[in-house]
């Protein structure tokens, strides 16, 4: 009797069975693949709270007497009125859920009879990195727009520190400053770790400690900024270690992204697809999509988009403790015995297959939605800064030799 084919019915089983797999192999490529997973503390929104929340965050104390020469008295005369008074504050801000609906690719189980494994795995791994994606881009967007301070990297030898931060303590949905494109320059280290200490000496950031490391902030940007860091004076000789993996922080509970560091109370992340523009408006830079749709032989494919490969500016992140909550719905947090981290949560993703008396009536096509969402409950949005600096022309090293064809 020859082999039996595998049927619609068998396909459609196998997909559905397999979603809670593929649900944690998408949360273990984010931890694996994402520098914006564990840079925020996760959280359960509890359902039936309301549509927009409000989050009420303590203040620092001000105190009511000298921090410079506090007044202390004789013990035997504090037999009258209190010395000082001191005084506490709140701040109040509000959040909601947010949403996305997708799905994943359509899989026809009739062009799978002989591969179906195979197919299948591939159009899993597309999800997985398209999720990856989302993910990486929605806190990213996140962090930029509402964050409480923002930073441009100007040309020191015109413009003072100051000149290019805006924000303050507490603050949100701060702008960047609006100043001259010809003034905005390039990172460097040095001024980078001028911001960290502004962060942790004025605004009081606090620090990530990871256990494995001392305190320290997180820098988040694309590769040619890290690698003009390594490249910088007096930082080179120790960043060489740190490339070759001498220095990592400690895997997470979740596998956790691997940062370079701490050199000088900073961690370094490679951002893939940083954000990138050609132009500012009133300052604001104008971003550019980083990918576009070329026509293949079969549909259209995503391909790099050549204007975000020539961008003049990019934008890098530097990120204290405590800025953000990403939180999920309360019923997100599992679904029978698969439990898994809610601030790795995807929301439901489940196998569709029904057979219609329309385009799927002998029951060929089927395919994985899911659904992303969540909320961002501010907590401290001046811990993470925002830094927008231009991309300048690589130096390759490369010079023409004097003679040519010899060894010697």
């Amino acid at each position: 009797m020859a082999d039996c084919v595998i049927t619609p019915y068998v396909a459609s089983a196998l997909a559905s069975k397999d979603s809670n797999r593929i649900q944690g192999q998408i949360s273990k490529a984010l931890a694996l693949n994402s520098p914006f997973v564990n840079i925020l503390d996760g959280g359960v929104l509890p359902a039936g709270v309301s549509d927009t929340v409000r989050s009420v965050i303590q203040e620092q104390a001000l105190a009511g007497d000298s921090l410079v020469a506090p007044a202390f008295v004789a013990t035997k005369d504090l037999c009258g009125p209190i010395d000082s008074s001191e005084t506490t504050a709140t701040t109040e801000y509000t959040y909601s859920l947010g949403t996305k609906r997708a799905r994943g690719p359509k899989i026809c189980v009739k062009g799978a009879y002989a591969a179906y494994k195979g197919s299948y795995l591939m159009a899993e791994d597309s999800l997985k990195k398209l999720i990856t994606q989302y993910f990486n881009a929605d806190v990213r967007s996140l962090l930029l727009n509402r964050s409480g301070v923002k930073y441009v990297a100007l040309d020191g030898g015109t413009n003072s520190f100051s000149d290019g931060l805006t924000g303050s303590e507490f603050a949100i949905d701060t702008l960047f400053a609006n100043v001259t494109a010809a003034n905005i320059g390039k990172l460097n280290f040095n001024a980078l770790h001028k911001l960290a200490r502004y962060a942790h000496e004025v605004l009081l950031v606090e620090m990530f400690e990871d256990g494995t490391n001392s305190a320290h902030y997180k820098f988040i940007g694309g590769s040619d900024i890290i690698e003009a860091f390594r490249n910088e004076l007096n930082v080179v000789t120790d960043l060489r270690y740190l490339s070759a993996g001498g220095f990592r922080t400690g895997a997470d509970a979740l596998f956790g992204y691997r940062w370079e560091g701490p050199y000088r109370g900073i961690t370094f992340g490679l951002d893939q697809r940083p954000l990138r523009a050609a132009t500012l408006v009133a300052g604001q830079p104008v971003f550019i999509e980083p990918f576009v749709g070329v026509v293949t032989t079969n549909g259209t494919a995503s391909r790099v988009n050549p204007a975000w490969v020539q961008a003049a500016y990019e934008v890098g992140f530097l990120i204290g403790k405590s800025s953000f909550e990403r939180l999920v719905p309360e019923r997100y947090t599992g679904e029978g015995t698969f439990k898994f981290s809610p601030q790795l949560a995807m929301g439901e993703l489940q196998w569709h297959y029904q057979i219609d008396n329309d385009c799927n009536q002998f029951g060929d096509f089927g395919w994985h939605k899911y659904e992303i969402t969540r909320a961002y409950r501010p907590v401290r949005p001046h811990s993470v800064i925002p830094i927008l600096y231009r991309r300048c022309n690589f130096e390759t090293g490369i010079v023409v030799c004097s003679t040519t064809g010899s060894l010697l």
